[in-house]
């Protein structure tokens, strides 16, 4: 497959997967009250801070290490039985948690956020391997199936949260059961076992550090919302998040594909990563610039036409994200550079500066400025991560700085 159909997959297949959560969201919306979707929202932000904590031990140092080792067989079963067991630990500790506490409906919570855990691995290990095919085929196969369960729930009366948690964790579970045939993960090195356990412990510990961090950094207000401003107020704050989703489609692709390239090709030469890193930043802005200016001028429309009239009066909250999501745009690059060069510590210490911030100042902010406030906090600590990381970089290695601005 030359370059070029590669690069147009991967955006197929990142604009199939957030273009389903945006399909989802806006069903959902519309289908329940603005307060049960606020419950909803939060509990799909502590999923995200699954993916995060987990992906920080298993995920995030294989897209790094896995185009740079031989042995790519044996390393890969590490990786799957570790994600694998790496959540049954979690699951076991958080039904113990629920018993104690006595939660309803943790159960079903919990398959539904398992099974989504271990759907995104699988896409992201399959983009590290370069299999663009085959994830594009599961992520079609998940979509449609998806779509066609809500469809039928919704036509049958029956579209509850419950019932569209039940119907997409058997559709997560059938992906696990396909990753086991196609991974073929059983080729245990038991030489190599403790070498990459170490290598992933003490990488992890930076990301996880990092993950924790970068989620309550960037969520913390989010949060913090529905405890100051209550559940419609998280609700609408969440809508409007999901409404730049095909801005999500760039970010994730940069995640999940551009990152182990640039990190694979600055092993080779670091001023060929940062070319590469700086031509698809360049073509990133033909499309974010277009649509944030397009989401801030017609806010309103937009909103309404995604959740209906009752969030008319939050239209605000789109231009406020749309001024966010330049700052995310611009700090992007920074962010692969820094990852690719394992300057992990750097990379925890970013998110660290936005936590304090947030941890320092949200309650003076909200209190007093509400959802404003969440948009002026969460901008304020991008603001802060591209600052510091600029500042890291240029001291650490001068002609890394160079190269990323003269290119």
């Amino acid at each position: 497959m030359n370059k070029l159909n590669s690069k147009y997959l991967v955006l197929a297949d990142q604009a199939l997967f957030s273009g389903m959560s945006f399909i989802t969201t806006i069903w959902i919306a519309r289908s329940i009250d603005t307060a049960s979707f606020g419950i909803y929202s939060a509990w799909i932000l502590a999923i995200y801070l699954f993916v995060s904590a987990v992906g920080a031990w298993i995920i995030q140092p294989f897209q790094i290490k896995y185009n740079k080792i031989n042995d790519k067989g044996a390393y890969l079963t590490f990786i799957f039985w570790g994600q694998f067991g790496l959540l049954i630990f979690i699951t076991i500790l958080i039904n113990i948690f629920g018993y104690i506490s006595q939660v309803h409906q943790l159960e079903l919570i919990l398959y539904f956020g398992f099974g989504f855990i271990f759907y995104d691995f699988v896409r992201k290990v399959l983009l590290v391997m370069d299999q663009l095919n085959t994830v594009f085929i599961v992520n079609l196969f998940v979509s449609l199936l998806g779509l066609g369960s809500m469809f039928y729930l919704t036509r049958a009366g029956k579209f509850t949260i419950e019932n569209f948690m039940f119907y997409t964790s058997i559709l997560y579970f059938s992906v696990f059961i396909f990753a086991l045939f196609y991974l073929k993960p059983f080729q245990l090195n038991i030489i190599h076992l403790r070498r990459h356990f170490t290598y992933h412990v003490e990488q992890g510990k930076w990301f996880f550090m990092t993950a924790i961090s970068q989620w309550w950094a960037g969520n913390l207000f989010v949060v913090a919302s529905g405890v100051y401003l209550g559940a419609v107020a998280l609700g609408a704050l969440r809508l409007a998040q999901s409404l730049f989703g095909i801005l999500n489609i760039i970010l994730q692709t940069f995640e999940n594909y551009v990152l182990p390239q640039t990190a694979s090709k600055m092993n080779d030469s670091i001023p060929e990563g940062i070319a590469y890193l700086k031509n698809l930043s360049l073509k990133a802005a033909w499309i974010f610039t277009p649509i944030l200016i397009l989401s801030f001028i017609f806010a309103k429309d937009i909103l309404v036409l995604a959740g209906g009239i009752q969030y008319a009066e939050y239209a605000f909250v789109v231009q406020g994200l749309s001024l966010l999501y330049v700052f995310i745009y611009i700090s992007q690059p920074l962010r692969c550079i820094i990852r690719s060069l394992e300057f992990n510590k750097v990379f925890f210490k970013g998110y660290l500066i936005t936590l304090a911030f947030a941890i320092l100042f949200s309650h003076l902010i909200l209190s007093n400025f509400g959802l404003y406030g969440v948009l002026f906090g969460l901008i304020v600590s991008q603001l802060l991560l591209i600052a510091y990381w600029s500042l890291i970089l240029h001291s650490k290695n001068k002609e890394i700085w160079r190269s990323f601005i003269s290119y």
